[in-house]
């Protein structure tokens, strides 16, 4: 947990610090990703043998991700608004799961606050992400760089808080 918590307070002073350079990366990975992952459709579309499938319409969607990984690294404010769409309805949902599950299930004080103050943020931001997607690649950066020291300081003090409660057991494992 601690390591998880320091792992993600490092990304988010990154995105907070550098979050042209972040987002830059970022782009260019995905363009690159989507026109490797198009160019493996269009090669297993060659070699399908599958009555119902058409080796055509195979090809043409991979010919399709090409030129959407193409247009990625060349607009990549394009890209930014729908990953801002789809990471903002995922962090919205995310923190409405992380919440019922921290009142629902868990039986600790502390995680249950731990949880439910991460999904609370994770809602604040999604919704954040949402109302505005196209404020920018780098007000993006900066509002995941946010809420990765946030949440990597909370998984640190848990990770802390079990480590002194572990210590404080009379029975260990063996």
């Amino acid at each position: 947990m601690i390591g998880l918590g320091l792992l993600s307070f490092l990304v988010g002073l990154f995105l907070l610090f550098f979050p042209g350079y972040a987002t830059g990366l970022f782009s260019e990975f995905a363009g690159i990703a989507i026109i490797v992952l198009a160019a493996i459709v269009i090669v297993e579309g060659l070699f399908i043998d599958h009555e119902g499938v058409s080796r055509w319409g195979v090809f043409i969607l991979g010919i399709i991700g090409i030129l959407l990984g193409l247009t990625v690294m060349a607009a990549p404010s394009l890209l930014v608004i729908a990953t801002g769409l789809v990471l903002g309805l995922f962090l919205v949902v995310f923190g409405i799961i992380e919440i019922v599950v921290a009142w629902t299930i868990v039986e600790d004080l502390m995680v249950r606050l731990v949880l439910g103050i991460m999904g609370l943020l994770a809602i604040l931001l999604g919704a954040v992400i949402v109302l505005n997607p196209a404020a920018g690649i780098e007000t993006f950066a900066l509002l995941i760089g946010l809420y990765l020291v946030v949440s990597g300081m909370i998984r640190v003090a848990h990770g802390l808080n079990e480590r002194h409660a572990e210590q404080n057991i009379t029975v260990r494992r063996l």
